[in-house]
C-alpha cells in the first residue's frame, strides 16, 4: 500500500506567491485611471468665471462711437488679437530658452553613501583584508561642461527661432488688418441700421394700420374684393420686406459689439448715425504699380515667407554640420568625506572628441530634404506675390465699384425723397390714395438704406485696399495704451489714409519693447 504524503511546506509557499500575485493585480487594477467628467459645480464655476473674464477690466463707452474708438476698442479687446498677442509672446520665450541654451551645462552633485559593512578587500595572501573606504561617506562636486558642437547647432537653432518670432509678429500685424476690417464694415453697417431703424419703426406702424383696414374691408365687404385683396397682398410683402431689412439691421449691430467684445445687447449709440453727406470721399492718389510694389514689400504673408526661407536656409546648414565630430570640454571641483582617500579635494579636466557616423549616411538625405524646403518656400513665396497683385487690383476695381455705386445709390435715393415728398402732398390734397403714398414712403426709406449701406461697401471696400497693401495702421509711438490715445493714433492715420497716404509696417526693435504698449500684454502688439 502507497501512502502519499501531501508537502504542507511547499502548498503553502505556492499558494503565498498566488496570493501575492492576486494582491498585485488587485494593487494595480485599483491604481487605473479612468474617465471623470465635470461635476455640475465644476461646470457652473467655470462659466460663470468665463463669463466674468469675457469683459472684465475693460473701458466703459460713455458717449456715441466713433470709428477710431471702435476699432481701438477692437484692437485692445478683441480676444482673436488678444490670441495672437498671446502666441507672440510665447514666441518671445521660446527664443529667450533658446538663447539660454547656449550657455555651458553647470551641474553641482551632492551625495551620502553609507553601508552596513565595511568595503574590504583581501591581501595577496588571501589571509588578512584591509579597509577601503568609511562606512558613511558624502560626495560633492561642481561640473561645467561644453560641447562645440552642440553649442554651433544651438546656435543655429536660436536663429531659427528668431525668424520664427517675426513671423508671428507678421500674423498678429495680418490680424490686426482683418480685425479693422471686419469693425470698419461692421461700423458702418450699425450706423445705418441705427439711422434707419429709427425710421423703420413709423414705417412699420403705418403699414400695420393700413393692413388692419384692408382686412376689415374684405371681412365687411366694402368695395371690390379683388381690388382689396390685391393691396392687402402688397401690404404683406412690404411688411415682409421691412421686416427682414429690420432683422439685418439689428445683426449688423450686435455684429460690431462681438467684434469690441461687448455684450451683443449692450446699449451704445453709433456716432456716425447721421446723413453722410458730411463724411469726406476716401481719395486714392497711387497707381496700381505704386500699390503693387507697396504690396509685395509691406504683406505680412510674404514677409513671413521671406523669414521662413531663412529658416530653411539654416536647416540646410545645420544638416552640414551634424556630419562634423563633437568636442566636449569639462572641468570640476571634486571632495569627499573619506578618510581613506589622501587628497580629500581636487580638480579635474577632460577633453572627448565623438562622431557619429551615421550622420554621413543621413547628411545626403537631410541636405536634400532642406534643399527641397528652400525651394518650396522659393515657390510658395512666387505664388503668394502673385496672389497679392491680384488681390491689390482686384481691391481697387471693387473700391471704384463701390464708390460709383454709392454715387448711384445717392442719387436713386435723392429721387425718391423727392417722389415721396410730393406724392404725400398728393395725398393731402387727396389726388392720390394711401397705397401709393405708403409705397413711396417705404421705397424711399429702402433706397436711403441702400444708400448708407453702399456707403459701409465703399469704405469697408477702401479699408480692404489698405489691408491689401500691408499698411499698418498706427504710427511709430503710441504714448499709452488707453482707448483715448489709442482712438485718437487710429483717427490720425484713418485720416492719413482718406487722403491716400499711409505709412509703411514698423520694424520693432528690441529697445521698442519698453513703450508704453508693450508694458501690458493685450495692448502690447499693435504697435
Amino acid at each position: 500500500m502507497v501512502y502519499r504524503v501531501l508537502n504542507f511546506p511547499g502548498t503553502f509557499h505556492k499558494w503565498r506567491k498566488v496570493t501575492v500575485a492576486l494582491a498585485t493585480v488587485a494593487l494595480l487594477s485599483a491604481c487605473a485611471v479612468t474617465p471623470e467628467p465635470l461635476t455640475t459645480a465644476e461646470n457652473n464655476a467655470r462659466v460663470a468665471n468665463d463669463l466674468e473674464r469675457l469683459f472684465e477690466k475693460q473701458e466703459k463707452i460713455t458717449g456715441p462711437l466713433t470709428l477710431e474708438e471702435a476699432i481701438a476698442r477692437a484692437l485692445k479687446y478683441n480676444l482673436d488679437h488678444r490670441l495672437k498677442l498671446m502666441e507672440e509672446a510665447v514666441a518671445m520665450g521660446q527664443l529667450d530658452v533658446a538663447n539660454v541654451n547656449l550657455l555651458p551645462n553647470v551641474v553641482a552633485n551632492s551625495g551620502w553613501t553609507q553601508r552596513n559593512r565595511a568595503d574590504s578587500t583581501y591581501n595577496e595572501d588571501k589571509t588578512s583584508t584591509s579597509i577601503s573606504s568609511d562606512k558613511k561617506i558624502r560626495d560633492s562636486d561642481l561640473t561645467v561642461s561644453w560641447n562645440v558642437l552642440d553649442f554651433a547647432i544651438g546656435y543655429m537653432r536660436a536663429h531659427q527661432q528668431a525668424d520664427m518670432a517675426l513671423i508671428v509678429k507678421e500674423r498678429r500685424r495680418q490680424v490686426i488688418h482683418n480685425v479693422i476690417n471686419d469693425t470698419r464694415n461692421a461700423y458702418w453697417r450699425a450706423a445705418a441700421a441705427e439711422r434707419a431703424l429709427v425710421q423703420f419703426e413709423p414705417a412699420l406702424e403705418r403699414v400695420r394700420s393700413a393692413l388692419s383696414r384692408s382686412e376689415t374691408q374684405v371681412r365687411e365687404r366694402v368695395g371690390a374684393p379683388l381690388d382689396a385683396l390685391t393691396y392687402q397682398e402688397d401690404l404683406l410683402l412690404t411688411l415682409r420686406e421691412l421686416e427682414a431689412r429690420r432683422r439685418q439691421l439689428v445683426e449688423a449691430r450686435t455684429e460690431l459689439a462681438v467684434l469690441m467684445n461687448i455684450h451683443p445687447d449692450s446699449d451704445f449709440t453709433v456716432a456716425a448715425a447721421v446723413e453722410t453727406d458730411s463724411d469726406p470721399m476716401p481719395v486714392l492718389s497711387h497707381t496700381s504699380e505704386e500699390l503693387e510694389l507697396a504690396a509685395l514689400k509691406n504683406r505680412s504673408e510674404l514677409r513671413s515667407e521671406a523669414y521662413q526661407l531663412r529658416i530653411n536656409q539654416q536647416e540646410a546648414k545645420i544638416a552640414i554640420v551634424q556630419m562634423v565630430p563633437g568636442l566636449n570640454f569639462s572641468a570640476g571641483i571634486n571632495h569627499t568625506t573619506d578618510s581613506y582617500k589622501v587628497n580629500s579635494d581636487w580638480y579635474e579636466g577632460s577633453l572627448n572628441l565623438s562622431w557619429n557616423l551615421m550622420q554621413l549616411f543621413k547628411a545626403p538625405a537631410n541636405m536634400r530634404l532642406a534643399d527641397s524646403q528652400i525651394e518650396l518656400s522659393e515657390v510658395r513665396r512666387l505664388a503668394l506675390s502673385m496672389a497679392v497683385i491680384s488681390q491689390v487690383n482686384i481691391a481697387q476695381l471693387r473700391f471704384a465699384h463701390a464708390k460709383r455705386d454709392y454715387e448711384l445709390t445717392d442719387r436713386i435715393a435723392s429721387v425718391q425723397d423727392q417722389i415721396s415728398q410730393t406724392v404725400n402732398a398728393s395725398q393731402s390734397a387727396n389726388t392720390v390714395g394711401e397705397a401709393q403714398a405708403i409705397r413711396a414712403d417705404v421705397r424711399a426709406l429702402l433706397s436711403n438704406l441702400q444708400r448708407d449701406m453702399a456707403y459701409a461697401d465703399m469704405q469697408a471696400s477702401y479699408g480692404r485696399l489698405f489691408a491689401s497693401i500691408g499698411a499698418d495702421p498706427f504710427p511709430n509711438d503710441i504714448p499709452d495704451n488707453s482707448i483715448d490715445t489709442l482712438a485718437q493714433m487710429v483717427g490720425g492715420v484713418l485720416k492719413r489714409w482718406n487722403h491716400g497716404d499711409y505709412d509703411a509696417p514698423v520694424t520693432i526693435a528690441k529697445s521698442d519693447d519698453d513703450s508704453a504698449l508693450a508694458k501690458e500684454p493685450m495692448p502690447a502688439a499693435v504697435k
